[in-house]
């Protein structure tokens, strides 16, 4: 989801950038759509996506959702406040940036690795198999994985269920995922530059009780306490799976990982006999 605002033509434009979950407000975590990196938080989580296509020193463009709306109010104030004091405002427009902070960002390797970290402290009962993903910029590696990885399980898994006389669902659900990947890879491979002057001296021109209410400040985002929170908000509002099943959560994810694990070996020993039956041949 990305955040673009213009409040009025001819007074004042907003930045864009990707809209993630709510850093406090209306509680912490709260998120209502699986667009952006919510999906891939969310696919992860539940053991399904298990690459993205992202480089992982890039900055990774992300604002809470509730900071945005906070930094739309205060900026429409600071307009109104121009023109009731300024004798002569100015004729330009002014641009208010709202974007991530460079002296407090986050990369996408530090999300991708944040996001295992709290996946394996709050594992979901919604999930199929372990958490295991990983940021490939190297695209044809991220092709690979996505055939072999998440394909390869896709065709095995719905032909199974038509033989049981279930619906084939799997298949299907990788390509919507697939999508909001290729939406997500524009934004994971780049980053931008934004000068956030007007954002900064806005934020100065409040007095402490309203940045209290109207909290927007960028560079004071816990990134490690926030993520922890996002993760909670997808497996509480997205997932409906409440916090209470943690407990019984753990239990399934260890033996999903030791199922991921043997799986592992399993594939492995086949790749190698399969080797050694063309070597054979061969020679």
């Amino acid at each position: 989801m990305v955040a673009g605002t213009i409040l009025s033509s001819d007074t004042m434009a907003y930045a864009h950038e990707l809209l993630i979950a709510t850093y406090q407000e209306p509680v912490p975590g709260w998120i209502d759509n699986f667009y952006g990196p919510t999906g891939v938080i969310a696919g992860a989580g539940t053991g399904v996506l298990r690459t993205l296509r992202a480089d992982p020193t890039k900055v990774a463009n992300m604002v809470p959702v509730d900071l945005c709306v906070n930094g739309i109010i205060s900026s429409a104030w600071d307009i109104a406040e121009r023109f009731r004091t300024e004798i002569l405002p100015d004729p330009e427009i002014p641009i208010y940036n709202f974007c991530t902070e460079p002296n407090n960002c986050i990369t996408w390797g530090d999300f991708t690795h944040t996001t295992i970290k709290f996946g394996s402290m709050y594992p979901t009962m919604k999930a199929i198999w372990y958490l295991c993903y990983a940021s490939n910029p190297n695209i044809v590696l991220h092709y690979l994985s996505i055939i072999f990885l998440h394909y390869a399980p896709a065709v095995v898994c719905d032909i199974i269920a038509v033989l049981i006389g279930r619906k084939p669902r799997l298949l299907r659900s990788y390509k919507k995922i697939h999508r909001f990947m290729d939406v997500i890879e524009y934004f994971s491979m780049r980053e931008w530059e934004f000068k956030m002057d007007n954002m900064n001296g806005l934020w100065r021109k409040l007095s402490s009780a309203d940045q209290k209410l109207f909290f927007f400040d960028m560079r004071q985002i816990n990134w490690d306490y926030f993520l922890e929170q996002y993760f909670c908000g997808i497996r509480r509002y997205l997932l409906n799976d409440p916090m209470e099943t943690v407990p019984q959560a753990v239990v399934r994810w260890n033996r999903l990982y030791w199922v991921h694990q043997a799986t592992k070996v399993v594939v492995l020993l086949l790749l190698y006999k399969l080797i050694m039956s063309v070597w054979g041949m061969m020679s």
